[in-house]
């Protein structure tokens, strides 16, 4: 089939379609015209009747007239006795009339096979029913066939104008199609010696160009796009008219963080009065703007956040703004900071401790073996605090490395917290501190082990050494959901003053230092309960109990979430 047949073609079916669409619309039209203007006098039946009108008196006596009850039972039908007649809850027009109040149908009627326009109306006894018979169909539903010959006749204009100009450029197509054929394939192309010459020649050097750089382009959209989604920072290109070119999505994150305002468009940004040193540099009249970059950094600190705005000046004015967040940066360095001088502090006492009693001992060989044992008791006390500061250090770091050190099993609660409370039984005993665990019996989680234990080991722990004595401590899972176990842990002791609360679980915090250190705490232990929890996708808050003492409030999920880094 030639390139002229299949335009020919498309050009027939397409106008076929529209003439059907056209003829369906009319008949549709139509129909629905004609139904109108038939529920209308069937309406005007209905009143009559309703207001006591006699059969005999409306304009067409011809009408079939049934009264049906809610449930759909024929009770009474002026032509055909109403015994021999099925349920007609599920007819069409009784449907409608039950849910709208008024109800229509154009069909054949099971009784005689005849033709029937039925229209139903809902009253306080059931439905009134009125049917009207038909001759034929064509009387029903008149059809103007108006739109039809006009149809035709556009097709026939539109074809006579089609055929007088494809032959004008039949020709042209032919040749075009060839030349196209022969590009695509790759073959070399002779240019026939005609005025399609030069054009030909254009039109390939031209596509082959394109191609070439159509493909470097799109490699290099990729790689831009692949560089933008991946990169940590903000980035927003601007026109000289200050437009957004391209962006992703952190640029607009961050700007919101500094903006006071929703910020919905990227433009929006140079209005950020925090930003006004970068549009003031972006707005230098005096710039002379050269083959070179010039650019500008400053920091805002806005929301508890520190961020980093660059801006860049290109020679063609467009300009760059990129934004940066170091919070987290400028946070874990000065935690390291932090935990640096905490971990010489607190290795800086037992080192001493140990060095001073192992010198007296050396000094003084003729010492008294009593005191010479009393010393090493101390040193030996002193080298267990400093191996539990350490284990606690290296869990710590453990922790804060990532979750793929620590495997994952399915761990039973129940047999966590008794394994714990069976473990310092004595201590307990000792200060006699009773104890409360209310547990489901499906206090199941996919957790580590050795991190579950150190969550309910630390807390027992801490009410062991600062709680005091004949108290109680209640271990409670108050609440089980689809994604996590919410836990309180509380004792009846002390408690801590209420500026305490928020500091907690900071590493090295204590309460009390110098009873910490006589009682042989590392003050780890609840940052490693926070860490462990945190493990777990939990989280824990501190809160005085209502009974006295201290109260922890956390949860565990269930089914850990993928981490994306």
């Amino acid at each position: 089939m030639t390139t002229n047949q299949r335009i020919s073609t498309y050009f027939v079916s397409i106008f076929i379609l529209f003439s059907l669409i056209i003829v369906l619309f009319s008949i549709r039209y139509e129909k629905s015209n004609a139904t109108e203007k038939l529920e209308t006098q069937m309406e005007l039946y209905a009143k009559m009747l309703e207001s006591g009108t006699p059969l005999q008196q409306l304009p067409d006596t011809t009408l079939r007239i049934s009264k049906i009850n809610a449930e759909g039972t024929i009770l009474y039908d002026n032509h055909i006795c109403v015994d021999s007649l099925e349920n007609h809850a599920n007819k069409k027009e009784i449907r409608e009339a039950h849910r709208y109040g008024t109800g229509s149908s154009l069909r054949y009627s099971s009784y005689n096979n005849q033709l029937y326009f039925f229209y139903a109306k809902k009253n306080k006894d059931g439905y009134l029913r009125i049917a009207k018979a038909y001759n034929n169909r064509s009387e029903a539903l008149p059809i103007s066939y108006i739109p039809i010959f006009v149809t035709i006749l556009l097709f026939a204009i539109s074809t006579i104008a089609y055929y007088s100009t494809s032959l004008r450029f039949r020709s042209t197509i032919k040749v075009l199609k060839q030349l196209i054929e022969r590009v695509d394939s790759g073959d070399k192309y002779n240019f026939p010696d005609n005025e399609f010459s030069e054009i030909s020649e254009y039109i390939v050097r031209s596509y082959q160009k394109l191609e070439r750089t159509q493909k470097a382009l799109d490699m290099e959209r990729e790689k831009l796009w692949a560089h933008l989604r991946l990169s940590k920072r903000g980035l927003c290109i601007f026109s000289p008219q200050r437009k957004e070119i391209i962006s992703n999505e952190l640029f607009i994150q961050y700007a919101n963080l500094i903006s006071d305002r929703p910020i919905q468009y990227s433009e929006k940004i140079f209005d950020i009065p925090e930003l006004f040193d970068i549009v003031e540099f972006f707005d230098d009249k005096q710039r002379d703007y050269k083959n070179v970059l010039e650019t500008k950094t400053m920091q805002v600190h806005k929301n508890d956040r520190i961020m980093v705005v660059h801006g860049i000046v290109f020679p063609d004015k467009s300009c760059e703004i990129t934004i940066d967040d170091i919070t987290e940066k400028e946070e874990q360095a000065l935690l390291k900071r932090q935990l640096t001088q905490n971990i010489s502090h607190e290795l800086k006492t037992p080192v001493s401790s140990i060095q001073g009693f192992m010198e007296t001992i050396i000094n003084n060989p003729g010492i008294d073996p009593d005191k010479r044992n009393f010393f090493i008791e101390r040193c030996h006390a002193q080298a267990i605090r400093l191996s539990y500061l350490l284990q606690d250090i290296s869990m710590l770091n453990k922790l804060d490395e990532g979750s793929g050190i620590f495997d994952r099993d399915e761990i039973n609660l129940n047999e966590v917290i008794e394994n714990v409370l069976k473990d310092v039984s004595l201590e307990l005993e000792e200060k006699g501190i009773t104890t409360e665990v209310t547990m489901p019996h499906n206090a199941i989680i996919k957790g580590n082990m050795s991190l579950l234990y150190s969550i309910f080991r630390n807390l027992i722990d801490n009410t062991l050494h600062y709680a005091g004595s004949n108290i109680s401590i209640q271990i409670n899972c108050f609440r089980v959901d689809n994604e996590f176990l919410h836990f309180s842990y509380a004792d009846t002791g002390v408690g801590v003053d209420s500026k305490h609360l928020n500091h907690l679980f900071d590493r090295f915090y204590r309460v009390d230092k110098g009873r910490s250190r006589k009682l042989g705490g590392t003050g780890l232990g609840l940052a490693i309960v926070k860490n462990a929890i945190g493990f777990h996708q939990g989280r824990i808050l501190a809160k005085h109990h209502p009974g006295g003492g201290l109260e922890f409030v956390f949860s565990l999920r269930k089914e850990p979430l993928p981490v994306i880094d």
